[in-house]
């Protein structure tokens, strides 16, 4: 092919744009090696839910059923003790929230978690995506495809995790903070 002096600046976008329909997402489809087993109980992780709305409220048990902007289905939540006033909560209202979670990782070659008397304990099934030890970042990919990344603590067995570890997101997920937006 002839490049004439005119059209050698447009060379390096011609290529990336030519690659950037190559990109894919990554997936955590990877099988961990070794036999199955627990590799670390009880993470705390903190993350912000933004857009949601409240779905129902129950104050004596101190539920409250969020559908989350972006994802499928509505999310149950307990809300902590520092979160008052949830007899003014109402249905249909847009609130953001600061929610701890707790976190186990397993390593399961076959995708199924062990729980503790041998059934699948309750909650959330996602898989480690990718772990950075050197910022303390674990990521997650939930099983409908959406990752998440979470700082954690020194406590944290990051060394022992890898890619395609099973991770079981403890239900419910405690609201830390709520705040009600504009309707």
């Amino acid at each position: 092919m002839i490049v004439n002096r005119a059209m050698k600046p447009l060379l390096p976008v011609v290529a990336a744009l030519s690659l950037a329909g190559c990109w894919t997402p990554p997936t955590a489809n990877v099988q961990p090696p070794g036999p199955p087993r627990l590799i670390q109980k009880g993470i705390v992780v903190r993350s912000v839910v933004r857009n949601a709305v409240v779905q129902s409220v129950d104050p004596d048990t101190r539920r409250v059923v969020m559908q989350v902007s972006g994802t499928p289905g509505t999310e149950v939540y307990r809300a902590g003790p520092n979160v008052s006033a949830l007899d003014h909560l109402t249905p249909g209202a847009k609130v953001s929230a600061r929610v701890a979670e707790q976190l186990t990782v397993y390593v399961s070659p076959d995708g199924r978690l062990p729980g503790d008397n041998g059934t699948t304990p309750a909650g959330t099934q996602a898989k480690v995506l990718s772990v950075d030890p050197s910022y303390r970042l674990l990521t997650l990919q939930q099983a409908d495809g959406r990752t998440q990344t979470f700082k954690v603590g020194l406590e944290v067995e990051l060394k022992q995790m890898q890619s395609g570890d099973a991770v079981m997101i403890q239900a419910p997920r405690e609201i830390v903070s709520l705040s009600v937006r504009g309707r």
